[in-house]
């Protein structure tokens, strides 16, 4: 949930806008797991939401919950400004400085993460990384992926 709400504030962030007016969430729910796994996540996914809402200087006012294949976490942000209080993301030009404000290889590192279990995939891997690296690279990206790109 924390990384769902980082995710959807970050479009925001990019965009050169700090303040959110408004967040929805969207939370989809498998019906692959049974009750007691539903009723235990699912308040920690809307608890991570909310607090990385809330570290942002806003709050989740709404959303939908529906049951799915799969478990889905994500938002919606709004605000309301005028034209020249932000900044559209394709008016840059060659020499323009690009600030990347999260390492580069999250989704390897998650990707390798899962790849522990999967012996075929894991041995395509093994002879450039440990397991004790992996393991470190998907703590460093979850981290990451649930810091607010705010400041």
């Amino acid at each position: 949930g924390r990384i769902a709400c980082a995710n959807v504030l970050s479009d925001l962030y990019a965009m050169g806008i700090t303040e959110c007016d408004n967040m929805l969430m969207l939370l989809s729910l498998s019906q692959k797991m049974n009750e007691k796994d539903r009723e235990r996540v699912t308040p920690l996914m809307i608890k991570g939401f909310r607090d990385a809402a809330e570290e942002g200087g806003t709050s989740v006012t709404g959303g939908q919950t529906v049951i799915n294949p799969w478990i889905i976490v994500g938002g919606v942000a709004s605000v309301v400004c005028q034209p020249n209080e932000f900044i559209m993301p394709d008016g840059a030009v060659p020499g323009d400085v690009l600030v990347l404000t999260k390492p580069l290889g999250t989704r390897v590192a998650v990707n390798a993460h899962q790849w522990l279990d999967q012996p075929e995939k894991w041995n395509r891997i093994k002879l450039v990384v440990t397991k004790e690296e992996v393991k470190e690279a998907y703590y460093e990206a979850m981290f990451s992926m649930a810091t607010l790109n705010r400041t």
